[in-house]
Order: C-alpha cells, then sequence, then structure tokens
C-alpha cells in the first residue's frame, strides 16, 4: 500500500514540476515581449525626436502606433502579475509534493528493512531451531 502511495506521490511531483517549469517558460517569455515592447517605443520616440519632412505624415501612425504599444505593455504586465502569483502557487504545490514523495519514500525504505529484518530472523531462528518464548 506504501509503495502505491510513492508511485503516486512520485507522479505528483513529476507534474507539479512539469507545470511549474512550463510556467517558468511563460512568464520568461512574458518578460522577453514586455522587453522588446519597451525597444519599439524607444525607437518610435527616438523617430519623432529627429528632425524629417515625413515626421508630419507619419506623426499620427507614430502615435497609434505608440498608444498600441503602451495598451499592449499594460496587458503584459497584468499577465506577468498573474503568471507570478501562478507560479508561487505551483511551487508551493511542488515544495508540498516533494515533501510527501520524502515521506513516502523514508515509509517504504523503513518497511522493506523490516521486511528484510524478520526474513533475516526467520532463517535464523529455522536454521539453528531455536525457539521464541
Amino acid at each position: 500500500m506504501v509503495k502505491a502511495r510513492l508511485e503516486k506521490a512520485k507522479r505528483l511531483l513529476d507534474l507539479s514540476r512539469d507545470l511549474q517549469r512550463l510556467e517558468e517558460d511563460r512568464l520568461v517569455q512574458l518578460r522577453n515581449r514586455k522587453a522588446e515592447i519597451a525597444v519599439q517605443q524607444e525607437e518610435l520616440i527616438g523617430s519623432l525626436d529627429s528632425d524629417t519632412s515625413l515626421q508630419g505624415l507619419l506623426m499620427p501612425v507614430i502615435v497609434r502606433r505608440l498608444k498600441g504599444l503602451g495598451d499592449e505593455a499594460t496587458l503584459v504586465e497584468q499577465d506577468i502579475e498573474r503568471r507570478t502569483s501562478s507560479l508561487r502557487s505551483l511551487a508551493t504545490r511542488t515544495k508540498y509534493a516533494e515533501r510527501l514523495s520524502r515521506n513516502y519514500q523514508q515509509q517504504h525504505t523503513r518497511m522493506e528493512g523490516e521486511k528484510e529484518l524478520l526474513d533475516v530472523i526467520e532463517r535464523v531462528l529455522r536454521t539453528t531451531g531455536a525457539r521464541l518464548p
């Protein structure tokens, strides 16, 4: 029975670690996207600062694009906060699964040791013909 629990706990631990890894990857992607948005915003602001004859024609397009990037940056930041909270929750579950797995492993090891000890005692009693009171 302990062995079955141990196997379930190991599967739970593997699943928790995989989910945590996926969430970490998603968080990295969001942070990269946030950095890309910041670079694009800087480039657009830099193009507004330059003195070109096309600036007047492109001004509304650039402003619209900056507004869109600002909105996207806000959404990405909210998603980062949500994913960070989710990652904390997954990390807590992973730690719990690790403790559970470790406890079942210890119980299993202890039971195996007791079983081996009983086997040794039985073999000794059989070979010597001794009896326990």
